[in-house]
C-alpha cells in the first residue's frame, strides 16, 4: 500500500472516529478527543473543511472567539461560497462586538441558496446592537414570519419588544412582551415589563 493510500486511509478513519464521538453522548472527555481527532485530520490534510469547521466551532462554544474565527476564516478562503463558515464567522463577529462586519457576513449568507432562516435573526441582532433600531426589526420579522415555529420563540420576541420599546412603540412592545413572557417566565430577569403609552 501506498504512502498516499495510507495517509487516505488513516484520514477515512480519523473522520469516521470523529463523526462516531459527535453521535455518542456517552463519550468521557467527548470534546477533547474529538478536538484531538480533527487537529490530526488537519494535520494530515490542512484543507479539510469538514475538520475546520467543527474545530472553528469547537473553540467559539468555549468562548475562544478569535481563535474559533482563524478557523471560519480559512475555510472562506478555501471556499468563499461555505454558508456555515459566513454564518459561525458573523456569530463570532457579534460576540466580538464587531457588528458592522457580521451584518456583512450575515448578508452574504442571506444570498446564498437556502441560508438557514437564523441568518435573519443574526442580522436583526446585530442591527439592533449598532442601534438601527428599524432595520432590526424589519430582520426580526422575517425571522419571524420566516417559519410558523419561530412566531412562539420567546427570546425573540423579548428582542423584538426591545426594539418597540427603543422606536416608542410601547403598546406593540407591552404585547410582544407579554407573549415572551407567557412562554419563557425566566425572560423576566432580561427585561422589565414595558409601560404603556
Amino acid at each position: 500500500m501506498s504512502s498516499r493510500n495510507k495517509k487516505w486511509d488513516e484520514l477515512e478513519r480519523l473522520r469516521n472516529e470523529a463523526q462516531d464521538l459527535y453521535e455518542s453522548n456517552s463519550a468521557q472527555h467527548k470534546w477533547t478527543r474529538i478536538r484531538t481527532k480533527l487537529e490530526k485530520i488537519i494535520e494530515l490534510d490542512p484543507t479539510d473543511k469538514i475538520a475546520l469547521f467543527h474545530l472553528g466551532n469547537f473553540w467559539y462554544k468555549i468562548g475562544l472567539s478569535e481563535k474559533a474565527l482563524t478557523f471560519f476564516e480559512k475555510i472562506i478562503r478555501l471556499d468563499e461560497n461555505h454558508m456555515n463558515a459566513w454564518f459561525y464567522k458573523g456569530l463570532v463577529l457579534i460576540y466580538m462586538e464587531e457588528d458592522k462586519e457580521a451584518v456583512k457576513c450575515f448578508d452574504k449568507v442571506i444570498l446564498m441558496h437556502e441560508p438557514p432562516n437564523e441568518a435573519w435573526l443574526n442580522k436583526g441582532i446585530a442591527l439592533h446592537n449598532m442601534g438601527k433600531f428599524e432595520e432590526a426589526l424589519r430582520y426580526y420579522d422575517q425571522y419571524i414570519n420566516f417559519d410558523e415555529k419561530n412566531q412562539d420563540n420567546p427570546n425573540v420576541l423579548i428582542k423584538k419588544s426591545a426594539i418597540l420599546l427603543e422606536l416608542g412603540r410601547n403598546n406593540e412592545a407591552v404585547i410582544f412582551y407579554d407573549r415572551a413572557i407567557s412562554l419563557d417566565k425566566s425572560l423576566r430577569k432580561k427585561m422589565k415589563r414595558p409601560k404603556s403609552k
